[in-house]
């Protein structure tokens, strides 16, 4: 009896979980993908139903090939158990290359794949909002101070006279050219921006 129940178990795991588990970290890899708080509980439902989806079709397959004219039949144990193990593996297999299991990063290197990138995520786009308010902060502070600097570089061309003068003529110049080349790259990310913003 305790054989019987021992063996029972794996057999339960592997006709109502692993397929459809497998199969749904194959389809969203990322963590989060399915709900943002109930990731975990939404992949272990839709494992057990996705499972009973898979075996239901693996036995229609099976049975079809079942000949009529004879007595043969394809649905056996044997049948189910390698044909169930071999689709769960393959789902495994991926789902280990869209970067479904970090974990086994810990194993060996190699072994590490991460999930590609969501593009139209919320985490996507905040990090791009992130970025794109970094660099506005970074342009603005460099026009800011090559205001600055072009405000002191005319004082002192006034204060100065001769090869100063020219000097600080010069360095004024090169400011200006500067501050054009910032202006110019603020503006194409403002309208860059409010193009992913409106479409306009």
């Amino acid at each position: 009896m305790a054989l019987e129940s021992a063996r029972l178990i794996p057999a339960l795991i592997l006709l109502f979980f692993l397929p459809g588990w497998t199969l749904i970290n194959a389809l969203f890899p990322r963590k989060g993908d399915l709900d943002r708080e109930y990731d975990v509980l939404y992949r272990i439902t839709l494992g057990i139903v996705m499972s009973v989806v898979v075996v239901i079709l693996f036995g229609f397959g099976l049975n079809s090939l079942s000949s009529p004219l004879s007595d043969v039949g394809y649905v056996t144990s044997a049948n189910l158990w390698g044909g169930l193990t071999g689709i769960t593996l393959a789902f495994f297999a991926a789902g280990w290359w869209r970067g479904a299991y970090p974990i086994l990063g810990r194993l060996h290197p190699k072994l590490a794949r991460s999930p590609p990138p969501e593009r139209h995520s919320m985490a996507a786009e905040l990090e791009h909002d992130r970025e794109t308010l970094a660099k506005l902060r970074t342009l603005a502070a460099e026009r800011e101070k090559l205001r600055r600097r072009i405000k002191d570089y005319d004082r002192r061309i006034e204060l100065h006279s001769g090869d100063a003068k020219q000097h600080y003529t010069r360095q004024r110049s090169d400011a200006k050219d500067q501050l054009r080349e910032v202006d110019a790259q603020l503006k194409s990310l403002e309208k860059q921006r409010a193009e992913e913003l409106y479409g306009a």
